[in-house]
C-alpha cells in the first residue's frame, strides 16, 4: 500500500533525490490505507524535519501568518520547496502584485470560494510571502505536487449538463419490510417514508451534493440519480476508483429496486464531485477545488446540501483554515454542510482537523447500533473522533450509525476493481455491497435527513436545519458528551415550527465560558475566552451577514490585529516540540493507527 502512494516527479521537475509522496485527505472511514508521514507536506517538509539536528531551536511566532508548521520547516530545512495555499485579503487582489514580489513563488491555481491561490515556494521565502500587507494567512497544502509551468485559474462552472430528473413522491410512501439494514430503523428514517404523522418524505426534488472519490453512477441502487463530474486532475473518470464515494452515496440516496438496500433520502438526487483519485489521494487544494465547484454550481443545479466525510491531514484552527473557510461561505450561501467527525477518538487532537472542526457546520460521530432498531444497545463507536476543537467548541454536534454499515460497491474502472474491494474482499457481499465503519458513514445518514427535513419544508436555512438536528436528538446508553444520537422523526415534527431564520446557531465555547482546566488542554490562554470575544457584537447577524464574504472583501473585524496577536495562541501551540518529527512521523499515521490492531481484532471492521 505504500508503494502505491509514491509518485515519480514529472518532467522537468526538481529532483531532491527522494520520490514525491502523494498523499490522502483522510477519509473518515476506518479502515483505510495508512496515512504517512508524508500525508502532511508531503516529501518536501516532512525529510527536512527528520534531518533536523536534535539540538536545533525551533522558535515559533505566534504574530506572524504562517502555520507553525511552516514555521518549522522553515528553520529545519529551509531550502526545500513546498506546496502553500495563501489566503489573501481581497478577492481582486492580483496575483501579479505578489509573484512580481516574490520571485520563487510559482503559481498553481487560483480560487473562487474564497479568496486565495494555491503555489510552489521555498520555505525561506514563505516569511517574505507572508509578510505581504495583502497576504492574510499561508497554510500548507497538505503534500507535494509538482506544479507546471503555466499558470493555471479555477473555471469550473459546469458546461450545461441535464441533472437527473426528479423521483417523484410516493403518497403510499416506501415499502422497507425487505430491508437487510439496521440503519434506517436506528435513525427513524422509516416513519417518514411510511407518512406515518401524515406527510410522506423520501428527499424528492432535493438535490444534495457528495465531494469525495467519485460515484459509480451505473450501481443498480444509484442509477438514474446521479450526475457525476471530476475536478481531480490525476484521473480522467468521474467514476469510482477507490470505492468511498459510492459507499457514502448509497447511505444518502440508495434506491435498490428489490427495496433490500435504501439509503435516508431515496428520491434525492446526488451530485457527486470527484476529488480524490483512484487511490484515495488528495491534497487540500483538492478539496478546496471541489468546494469551489459546488460553490460556484450550487444555484445552477439548486444544491441544498453537501457531505464532506472526509478529514484534513494537518490541525488548524477554524480561524485560519482555508477549508473552513470555504464551507463557511457554502453554509451562508445556504447549502447545508455535513462533515464527519474523524476516527481518532478521544486523542487530545481528535477534533482540530477541518472540516469537521468549524462550529458554523454539522459535524457527526459514530454511533454503534449493534446492527440492531432497539435503541437499548447503541452505544458510541470508540474510533469517533470526540473533544474540544483548538477554538474551544465541543464537536460532534450529534452522532449516527457507523459501525459495519452495508452499502453500494463501486464496480471500479477499466479492468480493475474498486480498490477496497481487493483490500478488503471479506467485507464484499455477492449482491455488490460492502461493509465498511467509521465516521464517514455516519456523516451521510445526517446529509440525508437534511434532505428529508427539506422536503417537509424546503425553506429552511442551514442554521435552522442545525438546530432543528442538533435539539432532537436522543440520548443513548452510555452519552458523556451533548452529542445525542440523529432522530429523524423527532427533527421532522420540529422542521414544522423552526426556530426564526435570522438566528444563527452558533455554539458557545465549553460550558459557556472559558473551559475547566481541569477538563481540557487548551491552547488559548484566558484573554481568547473573555467575555468580549463571545459577546454578541462578534457573533451577530452583522459578523455573518453577506458583507464578511462579499467579492471586495472579507469582513476585517475577524482578521484584525487583536486576533494575530500573541495572546490568541497559546504557548502549548507554539512549542517547537509539538511539531517536530515526534510529533508528525510515520508512526503516528502509519498502519499501527489504522489495522485492526488498534481497536481489536475484528471488532472495528
Amino acid at each position: 500500500m505504500v508503494n502505491r502512494l509514491l509518485k515519480q516527479p514529472r518532467k522537468g521537475a526538481p529532483n531532491r533525490g527522494t520520490p514525491l509522496r502523494r498523499s490522502r485527505l483522510r477519509k473518515s472511514t476506518w479502515p483505510l490505507t495508512p496515512l504517512l508521514a508524508a500525508a502532511l507536506l508531503g516529501s518536501t517538509l516532512v525529510p527536512g524535519v527528520a534531518r533536523a539536528t536534535p539540538t536545533l531551536q525551533v522558535s515559533l511566532d505566534s504574530s506572524t501568518k504562517i502555520h507553525p508548521l511552516l514555521q518549522y520547516g522553515e528553520q529545519t530545512d529551509p531550502t526545500r520547496l513546498v506546496r502553500v495555499i495563501v489566503q489573501v485579503t481581497k478577492a481582486d487582489v492580483k496575483v501579479d502584485s505578489i509573484t512580481s514580489r516574490v520571485p520563487d513563488l510559482v503559481v498553481d491555481e487560483q480560487f473562487g470560494v474564497i479568496p486565495a491561490f494555491v503555489a510552489t515556494v521555498p520555505q525561506s521565502t514563505v516569511p517574505v510571502l507572508a509578510g505581504l500587507p495583502n497576504v492574510r494567512y499561508v497554510s500548507p497544502d497538505g503534500a507535494v505536487q509538482v506544479v507546471p509551468s503555466t499558470q493555471r485559474t479555477s473555471h469550473n462552472k459546469a458546461h450545461k449538463q441535464e441533472a437527473p430528473k426528479s423521483v417523484a413522491e410516493s403518497k403510499k410512501g416506501i415499502d422497507f419490510t425487505h430491508l437487510v439494514t439496521s440503519y434506517p430503523f436506528t435513525t427513524h428514517a422509516t416513519e417518514a417514508w411510511s407518512g406515518s404523522d401524515g406527510h410522506v418524505e423520501t428527499g424528492s426534488n432535493i438535490a444534495v451534493a457528495v465531494i469525495d472519490s467519485g460515484v459509480d453512477a451505473r450501481h443498480p441502487d444509484l442509477a438514474g440519480q446521479v450526475l457525476a463530474v471530476n475536478v481531480n486532475r490525476d484521473t480522467q473518470s468521474a467514476g469510482d476508483g477507490y470505492g468511498h464515494g459510492t459507499h457514502v452515496a448509497g447511505i444518502i440516496d440508495g434506491h435498490d429496486a428489490g427495496r433490500r438496500y435504501l439509503g435516508i433520502a431515496p428520491s434525492a438526487t446526488l451530485i457527486s464531485v470527484k476529488v480524490a483519485d483512484d487511490d484515495g489521494g488528495a491534497y487540500e487544494s483538492d478539496l478546496l477545488r471541489g468546494l469551489d465547484w459546488v460553490f460556484l454550481n450550487a444555484d445552477g443545479y439548486k444544491i441544498r446540501a453537501l457531505n464532506l466525510s472526509v478529514s484534513v491531514a494537518v490541525p488548524e484552527s477554524y480561524a485560519t483554515s482555508p477549508v473552513d473557510a470555504a464551507v463557511e461561505r457554502l453554509w451562508l450561501k445556504g447549502v447545508t454542510v455535513v462533515a464527519s467527525a474523524g476516527n481518532l477518538g478521544s486523542d487530545q487532537d481528535a477534533v482540530w482537523y477541518a472540516p469537521g472542526n468549524d462550529p458554523l457546520i454539522i459535524t457527526v460521530g459514530c454511533l454503534d447500533d449493534n446492527g440492531t432498531a432497539s435503541p437499548a444497545d447503541d452505544n458510541l463507536c470508540p474510533i469517533s473522533s470526540g473533544g474540544v476543537t483548538q477554538d474551544g467548541f465541543a464537536k460532534p454536534d450529534l452522532v449516527a450509525p457507523g459501525r459495519k454499515i452495508l452499502s453500494a460497491l463501486a464496480a471500479g474502472i477499466g479492468n480493475q476493481s474498486a480498490t477496497l474491494a481487493a483490500e478488503f474482499p471479506e467485507r464484499v457481499t455477492s449482491d455488490g455491497h460492502i461493509r465498511l465503519s467509521g465516521t464517514s458513514m455516519a456523516a451521510p445518514m445526517v446529509t440525508g435527513a437534511v434532505a428529508l427535513l427539506l422536503g417537509r419544508n424546503d425553506h429552511l436555512t442551514p442554521s435552522q436545519l442545525k438546530q432543528v438536528l442538533t435539539s432532537t436528538t436522543r440520548a443513548y446508553p452510555g452519552q458523556t458528551d451533548q452529542a445525542g444520537a440523529l432522530d429523524i422523526a423527532a427533527a421532522l415534527a420540529a422542521a414544522e415550527h423552526p426556530p426564526a431564520a435570522d438566528r444563527l446557531n452558533v455554539p458557545m465555547p465549553v460550558g459557556g465560558a472559558i473551559p475547566p482546566h481541569d477538563a481540557v488542554t487548551l491552547l488559548w490562554d484566558g484573554a481568547r475566552w473573555g467575555n468580549a470575544f463571545f459577546d454578541g457584537a462578534r457573533w451577530g447577524a452583522s459578523y455573518w451577514d453577506g458583507a464578511r464574504w462579499s467579492n471586495a472583501e472579507w469582513d476585517g473585524a475577524r482578521w484584525g490585529s487583536a486576533y494575530w496577536d500573541g495572546a490568541r495562541w497559546g504557548s502549548a501551540y507554539w512549542d517547537g516540540a509539538r511539531w517536530g518529527s515526534t510529533s508528525w512521523n510515520g508512526a503516528r499515521w502509519g498502519g499501527s493507527s489504522w489495522d485492526g490492531a488498534r481497536w481489536g481484532n475484528g471488532k472495528w471492521d
